[in-house]
């Protein structure tokens, strides 16, 4: 299980859809696995992530012609290869766990250094990996991967400075004005419940998580299948927001192609 798991479980959803390549919407190009996103990345640099993560060289190979396309160009792409490229779910957890989490951690890193040049309140010895804590690291780095720490300011410093009333009022996600509910309702038990369990650096976190997720025996053996229960539409517009306690999570997921829902 990966280190960051709350965010893995998060960003992969919960029907197998991250397993085929899908356009999150937006300016967002062609995507697979958790997140890993090819619109800005060079076709070697395509190839040699996803080989690195245990996908075949061939496949790998097919994806090098997603390099660089965005918006529409990158939906005319998915249109055309989503039915015959997929990847397992061994290899999307190992391009999480082998590439994204270092990709993440720097620019986490350097989010937080940012912030810390423009804040009059914010120090850098209050942004030393080394003197954060595992709770301190998980949640930013969920914010750093999505949508950025710029787009949460009050409770980036409100993380750092550990005050956990005011995370518990400014961590909510939204949607076009909609809170993304299960995301909300998973990071508040994972995090802020003052029942939940600490945070080691292991992957114990993943136990809270799972004890929240939808029933299991979603399995998905071929991409025709997991495109017929497509969840995945426009890149989420999220906003800081200062809210009462969150709300409960939708028990209802959409499940059609054509009127999509990725809203976690």
């Amino acid at each position: 299980m990966s280190r960051y798991s709350f965010t893995y479980q998060q960003e992969i959803g919960h029907q197998g859809q991250s397993l085929v390549p899908h356009f999150p919407g937006g300016l967002s190009g062609v995507t697979i696995g958790p997140g890993y996103d090819m619109g800005s990345r060079t076709p070697m640099e395509i190839y040699e992530d996803l080989t690195k993560a245990g996908i075949h060289p061939q496949t790998a190979q097919a994806f090098m012609d997603a390099a660089s396309k965005t918006g529409d160009d990158a939906q005319a792409w998915v249109n055309e290869h989503r039915h015959e490229l997929y990847i397992t779910e061994e290899q999307q957890q190992a391009l999480f766990d082998q590439v994204l989490v270092d990709e993440y951690e720097r620019r986490l890193r350097s989010q937080l250094a940012q912030f810390a040049d423009e804040s009059d309140t914010v120090t850098h010895d209050m942004i030393s990996w080394e003197n954060l804590s595992e709770k301190q690291k998980h949640i930013l780095f969920d914010f750093a991967y999505n949508p950025g720490l710029s787009k949460f300011p009050t409770l980036t410093e409100a993380v750092l400075r550990e005050d956990w009333d005011t995370v518990a009022q400014s961590f909510e996600r939204f949607s076009g004005g909609e809170p993304l509910s299960y995301r909300n309702d998973t990071f508040y038990s994972t995090f802020l419940d003052p029942n939940a369990p600490p945070i080691e650096a292991g992957p114990e976190i993943a136990e809270v998580i799972e004890a929240l997720e939808l029933p299991e025996n979603e399995s998905i053996e071929v991409a025709e299948t997991i495109w017929s229960n497509d969840l995945y539409a426009e890149t989420p517009i999220i906003e800081e927001h200062h809210s009462s306690p969150h709300a409960q999570p939708d028990a209802h997921l959409e499940s059609s192609l054509n009127e999509q829902d990725w809203d976690v």
